[in-house]
């Protein structure tokens, strides 16, 4: 299938590794110029030259779109480097604080919010215009089923990214007249980075043992009980790419404000 994605330039928050990175190889692949950003300079890098050697024009720049400057930056390097954007994926994101509701502080709700939400707000907000200019553009917004199958550790995540799913609804109402398409999709359970890395400290908490444990053992130990996978195995990466590159694709031209799950059959809501 013709995707229709060479020679637009899609913006990647979060790209230096995990989902992010994968769905900006994926927009490479497809012919697409690139614009990537996380806190991390030195996987950046290594994302940079990976994207770069597999065709596509890309630009890195270390920033934190947790805060508004990092976003404005973002932004405004895909402007100045190719003169349009073509495509936002809002990928920044994550639960790096203590599990529990009593544990979190206002300090600490405030932190997930800038990470999970607000880097899309105004990621978005720097965008759009951009979008309207040029008559038209498309937002992915990356959530999680925890958004609305809530899992009690990760408290102020789950509320987060609840909101996040609502801010792609909004977003898709309100600028549709202007061929803006937003959506959100929802992975479930993915290896990734900060998932093994979440893993450990997890079984740490909990005051189990981690000597001598691979990531890949922690996940298993942690997760494995508590996230039964109909489908029998985690999410990788890889497995979030092809339904982003499509709703960004000319394939999905009549799709905005859907949420959709990527998730081996794990939320058991029907909607």
């Amino acid at each position: 299938m013709e995707l229709g994605l060479r020679g637009r330039v899609a913006v990647v928050t979060g790209a230096s590794s995990g989902i992010g990175r994968a769905i900006a190889l994926g927009f490479a692949r497809e012919g697409a110029s690139l614009v990537i950003g996380a806190r991390r300079g030195e996987r950046l890098a290594e994302a940079e030259r990976e994207i770069a050697e597999a065709g596509a024009a890309v630009e890195a720049l270390a920033a934190d779109v947790a805060t508004a400057d990092g976003c404005q930056a973002l932004i405004g390097a895909a402007a100045r480097r190719f003169g349009r954007i073509d495509i936002l994926v809002n990928n920044a994101g994550g639960s790096p604080g203590p599990a529990g509701f009593m544990a979190l502080t206002d300090e600490y709700w405030q932190v997930a919010f800038d990470l999970n939400v607000m880097s899309a707000v105004r990621c978005s907000r720097a965008a759009i215009p951009h979008m309207q200019r040029q008559g038209g553009g498309r937002i992915v917004n990356i959530g999680s089923c925890s958004g609305h199958q809530p899992d009690v550790v990760v408290c102020a995540y789950n509320v987060a990214k609840a909101g996040l799913i609502n801010l792609s609804k909004t977003l898709a109402n309100s600028f549709a007249k202007d061929n803006i398409l937003v959506n959100c999709v929802c992975p479930g359970l993915t290896r990734t980075p900060a998932v093994e890395s979440s893993a450990m400290r997890r079984l740490e908490e909990s005051g189990q043992s981690t000597d001598g444990m691979s990531a890949s053992e922690a996940v298993n130990a942690y997760f494995g009980p508590r996230r039964p996978i109909p489908l029998g195995r985690m999410g990788e990466p890889d497995d979030i790419v092809g339904l982003v590159v499509f709703l960004c694709s000319s394939a999905a031209s009549w799709i905005t404000g859907t949420c959709i799950n990527v998730d081996g059959g794990w939320t058991k809501a029907m909607m």
